[in-house]
């Protein structure tokens, strides 16, 4: 005890001996530890996506895949009579469960005048069967979930819809009104995790919509109709995936043209293969956290390289302390642990600070990530053990090293103090571990570099329309009443919007040019071959349309302002995937498409449907107001906050039972990209903390070799030495070192980012520019931090520095 007390005694007093050098070690380390704690707590949180299910490792997902004219088409969609028939199929199913999820719905709940209060719940109802609870079990607080939704208008609701719209947690028998049904509640079940990529608050009953279900085709899929199921135990998957292509073809026995197949999809994949998608509209691929994994590390071995090279370069002036030490009989054994013990004291300090400042960032990070990441060590004993791991592995890696270095200097040399600074392996270990530090530097700026110019490349890339200054409100269709009152009742609505102040444009369509819902389906020449079908997108879409979202027509003309389908227009890649090198050749030639055989009339420029991500695909355009979901309006910005109240005012008494809301189109489309956007500004966060570790380390370095070369300055400038001469003297070495990094990041990061920007179809070329900037920006920060030492020494007194040594 007495030996640990001493050694406590003896590392204080050397930190405060040697204050510049520790509180630089203190700020690096504490720094690197925090983002790492950060990095890990986000890392966590993605990777325990519904780990806590009880069955996580027997629960599967069909999914869709097809080969189209842009290559592999997959969809977590599936037919709606698939669920049925796979139930029957497959006896290796414990249970089966067919999901249609409503996003951005509206529940109304009755008031006792007659009214309703409006709920828009942009997540969470799904129409489902009872079976989901014991697929994705919910704790039951009152009632019979399991049995909750046999029966038609029925309702399981979560405790917090409860409360919000009833204002108490006991409401079975209370009612809800969902797409014109009542619905009755028979149980409340416990709210869902955060980390779950089925976030169910409203469980409607599937036997409701039944009958609409039935009527659906095996070549009819929307992507929020699911199918699950639990695997029986000790069954084996391989056997459902070998008999899914004779199951498709038993139940869908027509031409498969776009070689269609089901396959299953395991639960604890659902959070990160972006191909499908989830519930959640938002998928994390494992290569993003494998990086910034890789980035939290990286950040831990910067710190500690400050360490090592601090302690190695301070290691001269502690010779005569080891020597003293030595002599009195102190074994290496005792220095060692005397060493490791300041370099452990100093680390379990900057842990303190970490764990103080990470919690100060989640107060950023969270709102910004729209999260709610917390770290707590007596519920998480991953995070607990994380950290300690994080203690004993810095203070091993930062210290180990120094220990032996200084404790294997022998007596006679010590007291002498007769080592080579320059010639030591202490100098050339220091070297390396620059080096390392200047290729982590580079590597994550030209990454980072990458990632910003890919972003505002999307931000920039003309999209083939007019997306600004248009707002999108939904048309709803009253199914009480015929496609003629309907299509009144849309067009008056439009009528009155336009005649509006500031209102320069609108078109009713199903959805805007780009847009996260399309529709797929087939189309063919007429006169072709059945095997010659081939994959397209539909838009329904008004006249009005083309002129809104400036659409350019390349030939033919546009449709007629009709209620139903009569013609057709088309973009350039179906002409190009049909075979016409011409575009105008296909005008006058009659498609089939959507059950309807109708003539081209016009042929227009190549536009953008969904993310950049993905190819442009073959797109049919025409009328169809019974389709028709949204209503897209042009405003002139300086008449937008005028105008805004007057349409809300007509929309509402319009669709009185209705929530009104609009969206900006430019703010929707930038949506695609919200998850890279978030990616590259933590990424630009964690790569300016690393250089500013390594700066750190770097000045300490540099003020410890110039306080050991003051005489030799001060020599210098008596003889007549320039003040640039003396700093180009510091500087380069340094700029050696950095152009030694540079070497093995440049192919390290053009690899990584080549392999990155491979996943979308549109992107950025990786030019000498970008490395060229990576390559300047570590030389200017190097040299900033190296220069100020350097100037500052050079700029003093030459007397000074002699009469001191």
């Amino acid at each position: 005890m007495d030996m640990l007390k001493n050694y406590f005694l003896t590392a204080l007093r050397t930190i405060v001996r040697q204050k510049h050098t520790s509180i630089i070690n203190l700020l690096g380390l504490t720094l690197g530890i925090a983002a790492s704690i950060l990095l890990f707590l986000l890392i966590q949180y993605h990777v325990s996506f519904d780990a806590f299910n009880p069955n996580y490792d027997r629960v599967y997902r069909v999914v869709t895949t097809s080969e189209g004219s842009n290559g592999t088409f997959t969809t977590s969609g599936v037919p709606a009579p698939l669920a049925s028939a796979f139930r029957i199929d497959f006896p290796q199913a414990e249970e089966v469960v067919f999901t249609q999820y409503q996003a951005g719905a509206l529940v109304l709940v009755p008031q006792k005048n007659e009214e309703f209060k409006k709920y828009e719940e942009e997540k969470g109802v799904v129409y489902t069967e009872a079976g989901i609870f014991k697929i994705f079990p919910r704790d039951v607080i009152m009632g019979d979930a399991p049995k909750g939704l046999d029966e038609p208008n029925e309702a399981v609701i979560s405790i917090s819809l409860a409360k919000k719209y009833f204002n108490k947690e006991d409401v079975i028998g209370e009612s809800i009104v969902f797409a014109e049904k009542e619905f009755k509640i028979s149980a409340v079940v416990a709210d869902p995790p955060k980390n779950t990529d089925l976030p169910f608050t409203l469980y409607l009953s599937i036997e409701t919509i039944k009958k609409e279900i039935e009527e659906k085709s095996w070549g009819s899929i929307w992507s929020d109709e699911h199918c699950y199921f639990l695997l029986k135990e000790n069954e084996d998957i391989k056997s459902v995936t070998d008999n899914l292509p004779a199951f498709r073809t038993k139940h869908n026995p027509g031409e498969n043209y776009d070689n269609q197949t089901f396959i299953p999809q395991p639960l604890a994949t659902l959070h990160f293969d972006d191909r499908f998608g989830n519930y959640n509209y938002n998928t994390v691929g494992k290569e993003s956290l494998l990086a910034l994994a890789i980035v939290a590390f990286f950040l831990i071995v910067t710190a500690s390289i400050n360490f090592i090279n601090l302690t190695t370069a301070e290691a001269v002036k502690r010779s005569k302390e080891v020597g003293i030490r030595k002599t009195l009989g102190s074994s290496k054994t005792q220095l060692v642990f005397q060493f490791l013990g300041e370099s452990s004291f100093i680390t379990v300090v900057s842990t303190v600070l970490a764990l103080g400042i990470a919690q100060i960032a989640l107060t950023f990070l969270n709102p910004f990530l729209e999260l709610e990441l917390a770290f707590t060590f007596s519920t998480n004993l991953a995070f607990t053990v994380f950290v300690l791991s994080i203690v004993v592995f810095v203070s091993l890696l930062s210290g180990l090293y120094p220990a032996f270095y200084i404790s294997s200097f022998s007596p006679a040399s010590a007291l002498k103090n007769t080592f080579g600074n320059k010639n030591s392996s202490g100098f050339v270990l220091r070297k390396g571990l620059v080096v390392t530090q200047f290729f982590i530097s580079q590597f994550l700026i030209i990454g980072t570099l990458v990632l910003i110019n890919q972003m505002n490349y999307f931000k920039s890339k003309d999209l083939g329309f007019k997306k600004d200054a248009i707002i999108t409100l939904p048309v709803f269709r009253d199914k009480n009443s015929s496609d003629t009152a309907q299509t009144s009742v849309m067009r008056t609505l439009a009528h009155r919007i336009s005649e509006i102040s500031g209102v320069e444009n609108y078109s009713l369509c199903n959805t805007p040019p780009s847009s996260g819902a399309v529709n797929g389906t087939s189309f063919l020449l007429e006169g072709e071959s059945d095997d010659k079908r081939k994959e397209t997108q539909v838009k329904t879409v008004d006249d009005k349309y083309m002129s809104l979202f400036n659409l350019k027509l390349i030939a033919g003309g546009n449709i007629d302002d009709l209620d139903t389908p009569r013609s057709v227009i088309v973009n350039k890649k179906l002409t190009e995937i049909a075979g016409f090198t011409n575009p105008a050749e296909i005008i006058g030639k009659r498609i089939n498409t959507w059950g309807f055989t109708l003539p081209v009339v016009g042929v227009v420029e190549n536009f953008h449907t969904t993310s950049l991500g993905s190819e442009i695909e073959p797109t049919v355009l025409f009328n169809m107001k019974r389709n028709y979901r949204t209503l897209s309006i042009q405003i002139h910005p300086q008449s937008f906050q005028q105008a805004l109240p007057q349409i809300q005012k007509i929309w509402e008494e319009t669709y009185p039972k209705e929530l009104f809301s609009y969206r900006f189109l430019d703010e929707s489309i930038r949506e695609f990209y919200e998850s890279e956007e978030r990616t590259s500004i933590l990424l630009s966060i964690f790569t300016t903390l690393a250089i500013v570790i390594g700066c750190l380390g770097l000045f300490g370095l540099a003020t410890f070799m110039i306080n050991q070369k003051n005489k030799e300055i001060g020599v210098r400038k008596v003889l007549g030495a320039s003040v640039e001469g003396i700093v180009f003297m510091f500087s380069k070495e340094y700029v050696k070192l950095i152009g030694i990094g540079f070497t093995l990041a440049a192919p390290a990061s053009w690899y990584i980012m080549n392999k990155w920007l491979d996943t979308f179809a549109y992107k950025i070329e990786l030019g000498p520019v970008i490395f060229a900037v990576g390559f300047g920006i570590t030389l200017l920060i190097a040299c900033i931090t190296v220069g100020y030492k350097s100037f500052k020494a050079a700029n003093a007194n030459p007397v000074k520095s002699l009469r001191y040594e």
